[in-house]
């Protein structure tokens, strides 16, 4: 639980270099876990402990897991919800009727026969899909496996300069998805690509997330997307504005008062969503870097042999 709000504080403290950073503590389970990242919760006086620690290192999201009871999960929801923050789970029901504000996958671990969100070839009933739209929840599908497709279509692109910046064992990831003989990655149009887009069509908000730190993914993910029916347009909300509205952040959207976190692309994602991974710049709260080496250059005016725009005479 102490490891997010340090990485959030140093991140907002400019002590640490990378993304803003938001973060919650360990997994609401009940008595056993399923991952290490879970806590077991043994009593309904141990869960009111949980509860007021997440208060005091101000989580920015509390996320019950499969083992949570019922009544635990409705008092999660109405505690997150007495002071601002949303409340996550895996599953579809009976989420809904306690009022919970996130559901990520498309398909994940679950304890009911009733509850998972998709049934055989990775189909979801409509039933489902009405409870998203009839609730305006917000929904994480993780897509995985769908950066593949972007190695396919550039094989230039394992070579960024970027993924030098990765830790070893996320470099040897980039390296398995780049490879050509790795096997082939598609959206399948009728099972959770169409989930995706029943649940938007149908009222639910759908929030891009990957469930790894590799940055890569969540450009595949909004290209998957795409790949499904959404616009381009739409893929790129799913990835701004849509994730700030879930957290409540003050984010997502260019306009004054927001936070000025942008990033500065060589192409257009309205013409092609691949685009997205042209990033030139990158700026977190108003100070602007380098996208290849993470090197300020502003506002220390730093152009690293090149020209910006503020090194320009005026006239």
């Amino acid at each position: 639980p102490y490891e997010p709000v340090e990485e959030r504080e140093a991140s907002e403290a400019n002590a640490r270099i990378g993304p803003r950073v938001y973060g919650t503590g360990n997994l609401m389970e009940w008595q056993r876990v399923y991952y290490k990242m879970g806590i077991a919760i043994s009593s309904v006086a141990h869960f009111e402990l949980e509860l007021q620690r997440a208060k005091v290192l101000q989580y920015d999201l509390l996320k019950s897991y499969v083992r949570l009871p019922d009544l635990q999960q409705k008092r999660m929801v109405e505690f997150a919800h007495s002071y601002g923050i949303p409340g996550a789970t895996h599953e579809s029901c009976p989420a809904a009727l306690v009022g919970v504000d996130v559901t990520e996958h498309t398909s994940a671990t679950s304890r009911r026969g009733y509850s998972p969100k998709v049934a055989t070839l990775q189909r979801a009933d409509d039933d489902v899909i009405q409870l998203f739209g009839k609730s305006g929840r917000y929904m994480t599908p993780t897509l995985f496996g769908s950066a593949k497709p972007l190695f396919d279509a550039d094989p230039s692109l394992k070579t960024d300069p970027r993924f030098t910046l990765y830790p070893e064992w996320m470099q040897v990831q980039v390296a398995q998805m780049a490879d050509p003989k790795a096997p082939k990655y598609a959206i399948d149009p009728a099972g959770s690509g169409k989930m995706v887009m029943d649940v938007m069509r149908a009222g639910g908000i759908i929030v891009a997330g990957t469930d790894t730190p590799n940055g890569i993914n969540l450009h595949g993910e909004i290209s998957a997307y795409v790949s499904a029916g959404m616009t381009p347009f739409e893929a790129l909300q799913a990835a701004t504005v849509n994730p700030a509205r879930a957290l409540a952040l003050d984010a997502g959207t260019i306009e004054p008062g927001k936070l000025a976190d942008l990033q500065i692309l060589d192409g257009n994602p309205l013409a092609d969503i691949r685009n997205t991974n042209t990033i030139k710049m990158v700026m977190k709260n108003g100070e602007l870097y380098d996208a290849e080496t993470l090197n300020q250059v502003w506002p220390q005016q730093k152009p690293l042999g090149k020209q910006y725009w503020w090194d320009l005479d005026p006239k």
